[in-house]
Formats: structure tokens, C-alpha cells, sequence
């Protein structure tokens, strides 16, 4: 989960971040995206929802990995409250998972919070900037959406996951460190979660990590004779001892038995010929030059 504060601008360095982390879902807030805006992860897929002016303002977006089992629900597209939904399924059910921005100008009340929550279904997580004060989730001080905020937790069954920790870094000297960032939830354990801050991505609020500890349905992988893993001269000489061409071809029944075997001989070739893969994820190191950066960056946002 993270307010990018452009999503465009970071681009480079998200990639490096998801691919680094194994991240399996990112919740976007402060996306500022357009229609006009592409932007590709590998092995991952974008879902965004821009801003009602479809102006480069405020927005979310939802990086998900492409091999997790899920679809998109209709966008929250309103000026106080934008977000991006998907619905997965875990080991316990349905799951919807939403990236939320609520913009500071606009002083949402309870039933502007209530009314986007009811969206979500009986079991969800929203994650993203809320702009809402309350000491209870570790803010610094509470104000009057906070208390708004709070309200509807309270009457809706509802928990959060908190850092409790600043996770806004206001560059203006009059402003103090707060936490904006936090994750609402229903219909979860909220024991289970860990919840932790990172330094590794450059904006004015800072990434906060989650593991759920829950089992996520994956999509069924595809049935394919030819991947990258294969030992095409090892295919080659299977064949050469499994095929016997000393066969009477002098019906359609022998002409009809000679070419199931020669398929299941070219079947079985390809899957003897082809290696396991143990793990499906992306397996891409970072560079070492680019290890000691982030190394020296994380360092100097500490200090």
C-alpha cells in the first residue's frame, strides 16, 4: 500500500520494489492517472480508476500479479472518495481488496464513508490515504473526519491495520510527520496480519507492507507442449526409441491407432524433455549497484 503521488514518475523504481518484495497485490493512492497513461509491469496486471475531471489528480490503482485468480468491480469515482477494486478468492472465500483516496479538501462525514464501505461486501480490506486524523490508529491528533471515520467503524463491525507510525513526511517546514495511511477491514482476523513500514520508495508518504498469512487461488496454468525449460535434443531422441514403424497401415482402424501413438509419443517427449518449475513467481535479482542505492537511500531517510 502506498500514496505514489504520481504514478508515472516512480514507474522504474515500483518494478524493482514488487519484483525485490514477491508482492502479490499493491494498493495505489494519489495514482494521477489518465486515460492517456500507460504503464506495464511484467508479470503483473493495472487496474486504475482516475479521477472524476479525468485530470492527472488524485485516483488509485490496484498491481496485481497476473497468475492471481480475481476480477475487477465497478470503480468508486466521486470527488471526496476515489477507488480501484478487485475481488480474489483465499482459503475462507470471496475477498475484495480496495486501493482508497480520499482527497484532504473534502470533509467527509459518516455517510459518505458508509456509503462507499456498503460497495465492499462482507469481507474486504481498503487500503490507501484516508486523510482522516484519529489517535486511535496512531495518529497524532484527531480531527473531525477522523472522529467521522471512526463512528462508522464502530457501528459497521469494522477494524483497521496501523503502523502506528508517521506515514506522511510533509515537505513544508510548518507541517509535522502523521499517519494518513492505514488499511480498514471486516470479516478478518486482524490478529493474523503484520503490518510494517518501508523506506524503499520516494515519495512524501511512506510504503507500508502487509502479509496476510492466507492462501490466495491462483489461476489454473494453461497445458502447453513448449516452454523456455525445454531440452529440445533430448526431444528429438525420445521419439527415435518409442516410435516402431513396423505397423500394418491396411485399415482405418490401424491408420487411427497409428496416430494416437505417434501423439502420445510426441506428448510424452515434450513433458520428459521439459524441466519442473518449482516456483512460478518472478525470480529476478536487483542489480548490486542498485542494492547499494537503495542501501544508502533508505540510510539517509532514516537519519
Amino acid at each position: 500500500m502506498w500514496n505514489a503521488n504520481g504514478l508515472g514518475q516512480h514507474a522504474q523504481e515500483l518494478k524493482i520494489f514488487v519484483q525485490t518484495h514477491n508482492i502479490d497485490v499493491l494498493l495505489i493512492s494519489e495514482a494521477h492517472l489518465t486515460h492517456r497513461s500507460h504503464i506495464t509491469i511484467s508479470n503483473y496486471t493495472i487496474y486504475s480508476t482516475i479521477h472524476p475531471e479525468e485530470t492527472a489528480l488524485g485516483g488509485t490503482a490496484v498491481i496485481i500479479r497476473n497468475n492471481i485468480k480475481h476480477y475487477e468491480t465497478a470503480a468508486y469515482r466521486h470527488d471526496n472518495i476515489q477507488a480501484t477494486s478487485m475481488v480474489l478468492e483465499d482459503n475462507t472465500g470471496d475477498l475484495t481488496i480496495s486501493a482508497v483516496y480520499c482527497p484532504p479538501r473534502h470533509n467527509n462525514e459518516y455517510d459518505d464513508y458508509e456509503r462507499f464501505f456498503t460497495t465492499l461486501g462482507n469481507r474486504f480490506i481498503a487500503g490507501g490515504d484516508y486523510n482522516a486524523k484519529n489517535t486511535i490508529w496512531g495518529s497524532r491528533l484527531t480531527t473531525t473526519k477522523g472522529c467521522e471515520l471512526h463512528r462508522v467503524i464502530l457501528h459497521n463491525n469494522l477494524n483497521y491495520l496501523s503502523t502506528r507510525q508517521p506515514t506522511y513526511w510533509p515537505t513544508a517546514t510548518n507541517k509535522l510527520p502523521d499517519l494518513l495511511d492505514f488499511c480498514l477491514t471486516k470479516g478478518i482476523d486482524t490478529r493474523k496480519p503484520t503490518v510494517e513500514s518501508s523506506l524503499e520508495l520516494t515519495s512524501d508518504h511512506t510504503p507500508i507492507l502487509i502479509t496476510m498469512f492466507a492462501h490466495i487461488q491462483g489461476k489454473p496454468k494453461k497445458p502447453s507442449l513448449y516452454t523456455n525449460r525445454k531440452n529440445w535434443n533430448y526431444f528429438r531422441e525420445i521419439p527415435d526409441t518409442s516410435i516402431t514403424l513396423e505397423i500394418p497401415l491396411k485399415t482405418e482402424t490401424d491408420i487411427e491407432a497409428a496416430v494416437q501413438d505417434l501423439t502420445k509419443a510426441i506428448q510424452q517427449a515434450a513433458w520428459q524433455a521439459t524441466s519442473d518449475s518449482k516456483d512460478d513467481r518472478l525470480q529476478q535479482k536487483c542489480p548490486l549497484i542498485v542494492r547499494q542505492k537503495i542501501t544508502e537511500k533508505r540510510r539517509a531517510r532514516k537519519r
